[in-house]
Formats: C-alpha cells, sequence, structure tokens
C-alpha cells in the first residue's frame, strides 16, 4: 500500500519539494489515516468503498488533484470534509497550511477529530456543524474546498462568502456541470482553471478552480 500511495505522491511532479513533505512521509501519514478508517468504516460507514486501495484510488488520488490549485501557506477551509477528503490528504502535502475541516454529522466530525490526532498533524482542525454555523469564517479563507456537492449553485454561494478577496474556491464535479458568468460575478466569483480527472476505471470528474473578486 505504500508503494501505491507514493506512486500517485510522485506522479507527475505533484509534490513541490519546496512544501518541506517527501513522498515517503506523506504516504506514512497516509496510511495512519487509511487505519483509522478502516476501524471506523466498519462502525459508520464512512465511504461506499470499504477496502484500502479502493480508497486510495478514487478518494486520496482525487483528493492529491486539489494540490494542483493550492500554496503551501495560507488558511483553508473544507467544508462539508465528511471522511477527510479532500482536507486531509491536502493538509498531509501541506504540512504548513491552516486547515479547518466543517463537517455536519457528528460521528464523521468525531472520526475526523480522532483521525487528526491519530496521524499527527498540526494545524488542523474539524469543527462539527453546518458552515452557516460559523459567522466568524466569513471572508477569513485563501482556499474553500468542496467536493461532489449535490447541490453546486448554493455550494459555490456559501463557499464564496468564505473567502477573501483573491481567495480561491476550487470544486470536484461532474464533467458536464457548468456554471455561468453571470451566476458567478453575481457571487464575486470567476472562472480561473479546470482540473479533468481521468481514470481507466471509473467515470471521469473535474475539478474546477473559482476567484474571488472584490465584488
Amino acid at each position: 500500500m505504500k508503494n501505491r500511495l507514493i506512486e500517485l505522491l510522485k506522479k507527475d511532479d505533484l509534490i513541490d519539494l519546496s512544501s518541506g513533505v517527501l513522498p515517503e512521509l506523506a504516504a506514512e501519514h497516509l496510511i495512519l489515516y487509511l487505519a483509522e478508517w478502516k476501524r471506523w468504516n466498519a462502525k459508520i460507514n464512512l465511504t461506499a468503498e470499504n477496502d484500502e486501495l479502493s480508497i486510495v484510488n478514487k478518494h486520496i488520488y482525487e483528493s492529491l488533484q486539489y494540490v494542483r490549485a493550492i500554496s503551501p501557506f495560507g488558511l483553508l477551509v473544507d467544508v462539508g470534509s465528511g471522511a477527510g477528503f479532500p482536507g486531509i490528504p491536502v493538509k498531509v502535502i501541506f504540512p504548513k497550511l491552516d486547515v479547518v475541516l466543517v463537517e455536519s454529522q457528528r460521528k464523521r466530525a468525531n472520526f475526523l477529530k480522532t483521525a487528526i490526532r491519530s496521524i499527527g498533524l498540526a494545524k488542523i482542525r474539524c469543527v462539527h456543524g453546518r458552515v452557516e454555523d460559523f459567522p466568524e469564517f466569513l471572508g477569513k479563507y485563501d482556499f474553500v474546498t468542496l467536493r461532489h456537492v449535490l447541490e453546486p449553485r448554493l455550494s459555490l454561494r456559501l463557499g464564496a462568502g468564505l473567502l477573501n478577496v483573491g481567495g480561491s474556491l476550487i470544486l470536484q464535479t461532474s464533467l458536464d456541470n457548468t456554471f455561468h458568468s453571470g451566476f458567478l460575478s453575481s457571487i464575486c466569483l470567476s472562472l480561473a482553471d479546470e482540473i479533468f480527472i481521468k481514470r481507466p476505471s471509473s467515470s471521469h470528474s473535474k475539478i474546477v478552480v473559482f476567484k474571488r473578486s472584490s465584488g
């Protein structure tokens, strides 16, 4: 499993060594995450997948693609973190990034808090609740991450409010999802980039990057 993780981490020079993390160390941290996931998934069904290799090839692989749109420093909030994707893998790659995981389901939030302690990560915390419960987060973050949300337009509206001017909102969604410029401008966002995720064994998706304007 460690070799597979290192292979993913080294793929396409995903990790900039200036971030201070070697692929081998990142893989060790992710193995600690997998151990905690396996223990909790048997009890609270964190993911539909129930084997470690599937978690690596799907969830961790997709989470690592977010790194392409994030810098090693700053403040990041992962909205609806669920089983910790993409927030925990991104934090493993960028240990100096200050990360908050927001999760509305108490059992999943408890899992995330336990996983953070088990891995030994610093400058990361999980808060239990909906993002609307934390008005102090408004306008604070350099990066907002979301993954496979049910209502992309609503999620974009909520996420945009968390960004500081010039910040990036990063959303994974299906290939056919498009966002009209009129809607984006109404919430002070503009399309900055699209990162396409292609896997031979499953459906394709994309990561869409938006920038926050002063508005």
